[in-house]
């Protein structure tokens, strides 16, 4: 079955009938993680596996997949376990691509607003993630595969009115779902190669963070965090400091004419 059609599959079943109680937790977890380990894993029996004082989302074999959407940091201690047990680990992270979010009030459970959010992601919105579990991208054992959805947040609404002097109420939400409505492109970082693709066209031989987050389009805090990685892993190289700020050249151990653009 293609990813398409699973991906198509799933999306057709009722909230109900995809949490499945399997194991430990599973009633209570989140509808987009429950998706995506049903999404990448259909044996249901390889789901909320025991490895050791720790609990696998997936294990297939000797191959131990975690789902993480947020707080990547929250996984440091378990993936230094499975790695060091000898374990192959991939980490997957769903990234939002286009987010409509919908606000449901807390008490009726109407909606009372819905908006799209202007902000299209891509795969650097997936850096400080990776940011955070810096120190594992390079085990031979470790991959991450960061993955591009369409989503509908729902946020549940509470405020709104007037205060007894007749003051509007600041409106506030907190996000209660995620449902993801399609699938786009994913990215495995599996090597120092593969994260080549982090590495914009159009720059200089040596060049500042500035000048790196100019050619990916994205903020300078992004493109520090980037270096930063791509410094470690021996993709860039720290070569002197302007100042206070440190210039990069490119590792001419890769091959930079192959490079793509998102």
């Amino acid at each position: 079955m293609t990813d398409y059609l699973r991906f198509e599959e799933l999306t057709a079943l009722s909230k109900e009938e995809l949490h499945v109680d399997n194991g430990v937790g599973t009633l209570s977890e989140k509808y987009l993680h429950v998706f995506l380990k049903n999404y990448l894993e259909p044996d249901k029996s390889c789901h909320e596996v025991k490895v050791g004082k720790f609990t696998a989302d997936i294990l297939n074999g000797g191959h131990i997949t975690e789902i993480q959407t947020k707080n990547l940091n929250l996984l440091r201690e378990k993936l230094e376990y499975y790695l060091l047990e000898g374990y192959e680990v991939t980490v997957v992270h769903p990234i939002p691509r286009v987010r409509k979010m919908i606000n449901i009030d807390a008490v009726t459970g109407e909606v009372v607003g819905q908006r799209r959010d202007g902000h299209v992601g891509t795969f650097y919105d997936g850096i400080p993630e990776l940011y955070r579990i810096k120190y594992f991208l390079d085990w031979e054992n470790f991959d991450v595969r960061l993955m591009l959805f369409d989503i509908e947040e729902y946020r549940e609404s509470t405020g709104g009115g007037v205060t007894k002097t007749g003051k509007p109420r600041r409106r506030r939400s907190k996000r209660t779902e995620r449902i993801p409505i399609a699938i786009g492109d994913s990215l495995i970082l599996d090597n120092s190669a593969d994260y080549l693709e982090f590495v914009p066209k159009g720059l200089s031989e040596e060049f500042l963070a500035k000048d790196f987050a100019r050619c990916a389009g994205v903020s300078l805090t992004i493109a520090r965090m980037t270096l930063n990685i791509l410094n470690y892993l021996r993709v860039v190289e720290h070569i002197k400091n302007d100042g206070r700020k440190y210039v990069y050249r490119l590792n001419k151990y890769f091959d930079y004419g192959n490079i793509g653009e998102y």
